[in-house]
């Protein structure tokens, strides 16, 4: 079925109430700063904190080279997308439950449980980011893609300030972990409202790229480098910057021992 500008907008608004939920989910699920410090409450070290972000940052980036030739030879993707989204989800709810009962569980205990639960988060948004970006490729017409990705991200700028704040006031609302409970439910009600503009969406257009194996996939990688120069230039920025984003939580650990 053709995509109708209709259709393009009814997508374009599903994206976005998407973006407006997340923007204000982030900072209560924030993988630099919020997850690194729950975990030292509960009684994680510096060689738990490496292992958490090595799991967070490179793992679940290290997985798409996996995910995306599976993904790609689907023709349509909102299933996995919700698939993706739907994990995130319940391990947040997974997290804010465990914290609950984090007093009268052993702290090696807690210490597995949370890793458990983070490696699911991390691998949904691995699964569920292939399949969103193909997403919005298809489904919004090219003349509302520079609109869209222009109000994202303002509606990211505002949303990530107004939570930062909440996020204190929850954080200092009460102590630990009743106060992570409170983080991680409202990370979890935000993201839970982030995903029903997914739900809404309406994908019209199959994928057309077909991966043969993950040799193929990597293939289509350096030719699709070789076709666009600026392709390069954005990766190295990325990746650069998500070195000094990998030492925010030692930072966070520091902080916690030394100004508690």
């Amino acid at each position: 079925m053709k995509l109708t500008p209709e259709l393009s907008r009814h997508n374009y608004r599903a994206f976005l109430w998407h973006s407006i939920w997340l923007a204000l989910a982030k900072n209560f699920m924030d993988v630099d700063t919020v997850i690194p410090a729950m975990l030292v409450e509960s009684g994680g070290r510096a060689v738990h904190i490496g292992l958490i972000t090595a799991i967070m940052l490179g793992g679940s980036s290290f997985t798409q080279l996996f995910f995306a030739p599976l993904l790609s030879n689907r023709p349509y993707k909102k299933k996995s997308l919700l698939l993706g989204i739907n994990a995130r989800i319940l391990a947040l709810l997974g997290l804010a439950v465990l914290m609950v009962y984090a007093g009268q569980l052993p702290q090696q205990l807690t210490l597995i449980l949370i890793f458990g639960l983070i490696i699911v988060f991390s691998l949904g948004g691995a699964f569920a980011g292939i399949s969103y970006t193909d997403i919005l490729g298809k489904s919004i017409q090219q003349n509302l893609r520079k609109p869209f990705f222009s109000v994202r991200q303002v509606i990211m700028g505002i949303g990530a300030f107004a939570s930062a704040l909440l996020v204190q006031i929850v954080l200092t609302s009460s102590s630990y972990p009743a106060n992570y409970t409170y983080m991680l439910l409202i990370g979890f009600l935000a993201l839970l409202l982030a995903s029903m503009g997914f739900w809404r969406l309406q994908e019209m257009l199959p994928s057309e790229l077909t991966i043969r194996s993950t040799q193929h996939f990597f293939q289509v990688a350096r030719e699709e480098l070789d076709q666009n120069p600026r392709l390069k230039y954005f990766l190295g920025f990325v990746n650069t910057q998500g070195i000094s984003i990998a030492f925010l939580p030692f930072v966070i650990l520091y902080a916690k021992e030394f100004f508690d």
